[in-house]
């Protein structure tokens, strides 16, 4: 068979028709442009904006960092990709919107080809309905649409690719070793994209006992070689990076089972959990790109609570029922979606944010493929779907479409999906807390086009949005922080800054928060205390400049210029040889009169940088050389 042949026999129609809803679906994506969280693995500050060039340092850090104190998960697979796709394409946020897409159509591929082996005894339609529920589902909006989670979008592929090659060594008699250690290759690279990979340790066994219960010697042998992709994560992980030195704080609004995990508030979560993925994956409603306290309960039981304990006996029935009917297509299913979902139920672990339309995907797979076999089963005529069911299902697809789309406008930037989500989750800490940083980025951006007056307005609303993050959770740190930034050098509150400041270096001492201290303490007239808190900034970082310009403007304002004669000379001490702290120097001994201190100060900023036009400018006026 030819090339053009084999590209036609590949593209049938039930893939062009997948092919299709996706593009229909998620066209308008191509829109957008980027949005919340995508700085983590793209935008032109990232460090995948270097190309292939970045891809060592991509393999030796931390998915996330933003501090030593900051730092945490493992996921290179995903930076490389966008690496890869900066070095060819440059950067833009079309084109990783339209590779987003892309891998979402090969994941449904794989899929479609995973079901058509896996069922091949049973209806031939059944992987193509159960892979186009699974493509048209609106709980993937948040998936495809947001460039951050291309790291789900790869992990699906992997956990495709590594099913696939086990079912050729488990269809070989378990002859085919290659097709293991291919298997364990994917299964790796999934957990270098995400760890949603860990309960395919549970689902392939489980699926593929069904199929030969006579082979589970074998099975379970090579469930042993499966974990080795594990393995080589862990070890991959421990050598590159410093796994001791992974870090993250949780705070009571991602989640509050951080701060009490009894095991009947765990079970009241888990309810409440399911039975939110449950509508989910059924029709979403009041879609949202981080949830967290206050908009899921947590702690008691809330609708979702109540619809979970009713779908968890009928969820658990099925899986017995259809095991004993040895009915595979609904086992698979409803296995495929227990497992997965179990990741983010809030039992064995809690899931920051409690729950999350992205933490759906894997399950909602498991969701198709159950709901297909149910179909089936009960509404099938002439070995396919009832025309009662067809039409159903298109009004359906139309009403998805629709919600997909509306759903992906509202992620065409950071500014959109904080709008259409705080509006539905207004006590919403981490929302607000985002808003307000958003609506000073972007005042900041066009702060010459208006008056003070509006300058003014859109500062309170900003200040209005970090208020209440911290309403709702007082602890919430970069509230605190940014909040006093606003109060402090935008809206010039010190006094109402001053209770924030005191908060946040209570919860966590920087050199930053000493440094507002600073200030309001100086703009309120308390001068030996600002004097305190600036010298304790430089204690703690010797090159904080702001805090030597501060003081030598002060001291020189009293004509006390020794002290800051003797404050630069003991950062020269200390190893601070810049031409900031030569600058202060010259401008204190100019001050002063001291032509020549002040000329050799000049000559050592030259030495550091020869570039330097102010200096070489005030060189030469103070030597008389035009």
């Amino acid at each position: 068979m030819g090339v053009t042949a084999k590209i036609k026999g590949f593209f049938n129609k039930e893939r062009l028709l997948i092919m299709a809803v996706v593009s229909v679906f998620y066209f308008n994506a191509l829109r957008n442009g980027y949005s919340l969280d995508d700085s983590i693995v793209t935008e032109p500050a990232n460090i995948t904006a270097k190309g292939l060039s970045s891809i060592p340092k991509i393999f030796k850090s931390f998915y996330i960092s933003s501090s030593e104190d900051y730092q945490f998960e493992y996921r290179p697979m995903v930076k490389l990709s966008f690496a890869i796709e900066h070095e060819l394409f440059g950067v833009s946020p079309k084109t990783s919107h339209f590779f987003n897409i892309v891998l979402y159509i090969i994941g449904l591929f794989m899929l479609y080809k995973v079901l058509k082996l896996m069922f091949a005894n049973h209806n031939h339609l059944i992987p193509f309905y159960a892979v186009l529920i699974f493509c048209a589902l609106p709980i993937h909006t948040e998936v495809v649409t947001s460039i951050k989670n291309r790291d789900i979008l790869l992990c699906f592929i992997f956990c495709m690719a590594g099913v696939r090659f086990y079912y050729d060594f488990f269809n070989s008699g378990f002859k085919k070793w290659l097709h293991l250690i291919l298997c364990v290759m994917f299964l790796f690279f999934a957990f270098l994209s995400k760890f949603d990979v860990l309960p395919f340790f549970a689902i392939i066994p489980v699926i593929f006992y069904l199929k030969n219960p006579a082979k589970l010697k074998w099975l379970l042998l090579s469930i042993v070689f499966l974990f080795g992709a594990f393995v080589l994560y862990r070890l991959t992980r421990n050598n590159l990076v410093d796994a001791k030195g992974s870090s993250r704080l949780f705070y009571y609004f991602e989640n509050p089972l951080y701060s009490d995990k009894s095991f009947v508030n765990k079970v009241t979560a888990g309810f409440n959990s399911l039975g939110f993925y449950m509508a989910q994956c059924i029709y979403p409603i009041k879609q949202c790109c981080y949830y967290g306290y206050n908009t899921i309960p947590v702690l008691k039981l809330g609708s979702y609570g109540y619809l979970g304990i009713i779908a968890f006996p009928l969820i658990i029935v099925g899986l017995i029922k259809s095991f004993l009917k040895k009915e595979y297509v609904i086992f698979t299913g409803i296995f495929m979606f227990i497992a997965s979902i179990s990741m983010y139920l809030n039992i064995v672990k809690p899931a920051v944010g409690i729950v999350a339309d992205r933490y759906t995907f894997f399950a909602s797979a498991g969701f198709s493929i159950a709901a297909t076999g149910l179909l089936f089963k009960y509404f099938s005529e002439k070995n396919d779907l009832s025309k009662k069911v067809k039409m159903i299902g298109i009004v359906v697809l139309i009403i998805f479409g629709i919600t997909v789309i509306k759903r992906n406008s509202d992620w065409k930037s950071i500014s959109t999906i904080l709008a259409a989500d705080t509006g539905k989750y207004p006590d919403n800490a981490f929302l607000n807390y985002k808003t307000g940083i958003d609506i000073v980025k972007n005042l900041e951006k066009q702060s010459g086009q208006m008056s003070i007056e509006q300058r003014k307005s859109i500062l309170l609303t900003a200040r209005k949005h970090l208020e209440k993050s911290i309403e709702v959770e007082p602890n919430y740190a970069n509230s605190r922080n940014y909040i006093s930034y606003v109060l402090v050098y935008l809206l010039n509150d010190f006094n109402a800054a001053l209770p924030h400041i005191n908060h946040s270096i209570a919860y966590k001492e920087t050199t930053e928060l000493y440094f507002y201290k600073a200030i309001v303490m100086r703009e309120t007239k308390h001068a030996d205390s600002a004097e305190f808190y600036l010298n304790k900034c430089i204690k703690r970082d010797n090159d904080f400049y702001d805090a030597y310009s501060l003081l030598m403007f002060d001291y020189n304002l009293t004509k006390n210029y020794q002290k800051s004669i003797d404050m630069f000379y003991k950062a020269l001490e200390n190893g601070v040889k810049t031409e900031q702290i030569h600058l202060g120097l010259a401008k204190t001994f100019e001050e002063m009169g001291n032509k020549d201190e002040a000329i050799k100060n000049y000559r050592e900023i030259v030495k550091i940088n020869p570039q330097n036009k102010d200096a070489i400018a005030y060189l030469a006026k103070l030597e008389g050389v035009k």
